[in-house]
C-alpha cells in the first residue's frame, strides 16, 4: 500500500467541514425565521380579530337584541372569546339586578361567543390599560370605539409573545386605531 491512500487529506476533511457548517447555518437560520413567521401569524390573527369585532360591532349590533356592540375577552393568556354584548339581552330593559348600565357585568350579557385558541407558546398579555377598566374585557360600541368594560376609552395594548424567541409583537388600541408593531419590552414601536 502506498503512502497516498492512506486516510483523508488536508483538503478532503476541509471540505466536509465547509459542507457541514453551511448545512448547519441555513437550519440554524431557517428555523429562526419559522419562530418569527409563526409569532408574527399569531400577530396578525389577533390584529384579525379585533377588525372583524370591531365591524361586527358597527354592522351587527340591533337594538331588538338589546346590543351595545361587540367585544372581546381574554379568557388566559393563551385564549380569547369574541361576543355581542348585550347590555340588556331580553330588550326588557331590567335585566338580572340593575343592567342596561353600560357596564359589561360578562356571563348573560355576552351572546355569539366564538372562542379561541392561540397556537402552542403563543401567549397575550395586556399593557397600558385605562384607568379603572378590566384589563381582560375591550368592548367596540356601535360607532366602533374601543371601550373597556365601563365605557371609559378603551385605548390598549397588547403584547404578543412566543416561548423561545426573544422578539415580541404588540397591536395598540387608541379609539378607532388598530396597529401592530414590535415591542422592545416597554414601548411599542409602531409599524
Amino acid at each position: 500500500m502506498s503512502n497516498a491512500s492512506k486516510g483523508f487529506s488536508l483538503i478532503e476533511m476541509l471540505l466536509v467541514i465547509a459542507i457541514i457548517m453551511i448545512i448547519a447555518a441555513i437550519a440554524t437560520t431557517g428555523s429562526g425565521s419559522y419562530r418569527s413567521r409563526q409569532l408574527r401569524a399569531a400577530s396578525m390573527q389577533l390584529y384579525g380579530d379585533l377588525q372583524k369585532t370591531r365591524v361586527d360591532a358597527m354592522t351587527k349590533s340591533t337594538a331588538n337584541r338589546g346590543s351595545r356592540g361587540f367585544g372581546i375577552r381574554l379568557n388566559s393568556s393563551s385564549s380569547y372569546a369574541i361576543f355581542e354584548f348585550q347590555d340588556d339581552p331580553n330588550n326588557t330593559g331590567v335585566v338580572a339586578g340593575s343592567d342596561n348600565n353600560f357596564h359589561d357585568d360578562g356571563g348573560a350579557e355576552e351572546a355569539l361567543v366564538k372562542s379561541t385558541t392561540l397556537p402552542d407558546g403563543v401567549t397575550v398579555t395586556v399593557g397600558a390599560v385605562c384607568s379603572g377598566c378590566d384589563a381582560n374585557v375591550l368592548i367596540f360600541n356601535k360607532q366602533g370605539l374601543a371601550k373597556g368594560t365601563t365605557w371609559a376609552g378603551g385605548g390598549r395594548t397588547f403584547i404578543v409573545q412566543l416561548s423561545g424567541i426573544a422578539d415580541a409583537r404588540c397591536l395598540v388600541l387608541a379609539d378607532v386605531r388598530i396597529r401592530e408593531g414590535i415591542w422592545n419590552g416597554s414601548k411599542c414601536t409602531k409599524q
